[in-house]
């Protein structure tokens, strides 16, 4: 049966976008001639550590804005008790799910307090809002104080607001990079909102109950921080400028062209990956167990994966963030070539010996140091890398989960993932170049 890249993709697509990180490496074949490896030697490869790109914003947020998201969450915390009474509340199992939602309240502000950036702390206190609202909802719905009806009554004029907000949105700026990256986040909290508000009339997981009122206030709360977060990002950032120009038209007019490009290049590819594929044939190699199997089938995916998110976006009029996943799906064609013409040449067979793995991950940490302190086009640059070095503690977790009951399974899945990292982070600068480039290309153009 001829496996198409839809089969492919959707047989990917049962585990989802975000667990494709060593998709390839589930399914074990290997023999019983596979080299052991050093593990004292695969140890010190994990020591080597990470680097993290966290993800920071050109606006500047407000200390207060954030003060403001921390001090809400405790307030909720404070406004019902440490434990459910047995007395009061005598199902069990409410009285658990109410601690579990106070338990990860109190994590995820303890969280924040350590983010690593502005941006990242606000994330984090959202899901603090919405933990801590999931706790009030549910004890509130379990003593008789708060029902569905009540949170339904206030959904409307949240989706209101959103609605207004995102129809009155102006992409304002003056660099591009700044500029795209800025508007990508208003766009998502903007999305997120309307996402957390249409969770509020599905099922749900606890059907009619305390805690499922509970988890409605949670999605309620949730989408007035990413209202408010999109809001605070629009203001301050109109704030911050000089001179502000109208980036809409010009972000429209280059997603729309450059998401067409990304499509027809993609097209270029073939569909079937199966073990006849002509992309795997052409390189004359068994691949097989090896870690250029994983990486060529990570770049190969992403392409795929990112050029139909890149649709999705344009269609959703996402423009913003449109133009970031034709970012990250131009990237990773570009990682496949040059990961096509590396395997060609030898690259990323069986490892012997742990030093092999070790250069993977070293060349890993040296691409993603280079490109996070590139000066071209910096915000694009260092925000697209946000989405690939984590890939670095995924090769590391290989290491730490099963080293001590397959050394070469663990060494080879470690390696493909510090191989995927390494061709990534190579191809961001010239991929941001590119992207502004067009942008830069479509302000230029006369109007009228």
């Amino acid at each position: 049966m001829r496996r198409t890249r839809r089969n492919f993709l959707a047989a990917l697509g049962g585990t989802g976008i975000a667990t494709l990180a060593g998709c390839t490496t589930v399914l074990d074949g290997g023999g019983d001639d596979r080299p052991e490896l050093d593990v004292a030697a695969l140890r010190g490869v994990e020591r080597l550590g990470t680097l993290s790109v966290p993800v920071r914003t050109p606006t500047p947020i407000a200390p207060w804005f954030l003060e403001e998201s921390d001090s809400r969450a405790r307030a909720m915390l404070a406004s019902v008790p440490e434990e459910m009474d047995s007395a009061e509340v005598p199902n069990e199992a409410v009285r658990r799910i109410y601690a579990d939602a106070r338990e990860d309240a109190a994590r995820y502000l303890e969280r924040a307090g350590t983010a690593k950036s502005p941006y990242e702390r606000l994330r984090t206190l959202r899901a603090a809002r919405g933990s801590a609202a999931m706790a009030k909802g549910t004890y509130e719905a379990a003593i008789g104080e708060l029902d569905g009806v009540d949170v339904r009554s206030e959904v409307e004029s949240v989706r209101s607001a959103v609605e207004s907000f995102r129809s009155a949105h102006r992409y304002l700026g003056d660099e591009p990079g700044p500029t795209l990256v800025v508007h990508t986040d208003i766009e998502q909290f903007a999305a997120a909102a309307t996402r957390y508000l249409g969770h509020t009339t599905e099922t749900g997981r606890y059907a009619e109950s305390a805690p499922r009122v509970g988890e409605m206030f949670d999605e309620l709360e949730s989408a007035r921080a990413s209202l408010a977060a999109a809001r605070h990002f629009s203001e301050r950032y109109r704030a911050s400028l000089s001179d502000p120009q109208e980036f809409g038209d010009v972000f429209q007019q280059s997603a729309s062209w450059l998401v067409g490009v990304v499509e027809d290049r993609r097209d270029e590819y073939p569909d079937d990956y199966g073990p006849d594929n002509p992309l795997v044939d052409q390189l004359d190699r068994d691949l097989d167990d090896t870690p250029a199997r994983d990486l060529l089938t990570e770049a190969f995916a992403h392409l795929h994966f990112r050029v139909d998110g890149a649709r999705a976006e344009l269609r959703r009029d996402r423009i913003a963030s449109a133009l970031l996943e034709v970012h990250a799906a131009e990237r990773n064609r570009r990682a496949l070539e040059a990961a096509i013409s590396a395997v060609r040449n030898g690259a990323f067979g069986a490892p012997q010996s742990a030093s092999a793995v070790r250069e993977t991950k070293l060349a890993a940490l040296q691409a993603v140091e280079s490109a996070r302190s590139t000066s071209v086009y910096p915000s694009v640059t260092r925000r697209t890398l946000t989405d690939v070095s984590h890939r670095l503690g995924q090769g590391d977790s290989y290491l730490e989960r099963s080293l001590e009951t397959d050394t070469y399974r663990s060494a080879r899945n470690a390696m493909g993932q510090y191989a995927y990292v390494q061709f990534v982070a190579r191809e961001a600068p010239e991929t941001s170049a590119w992207v502004l480039g067009a942008v830069n290309a479509a302000r230029d153009e006369p109007t009228g």
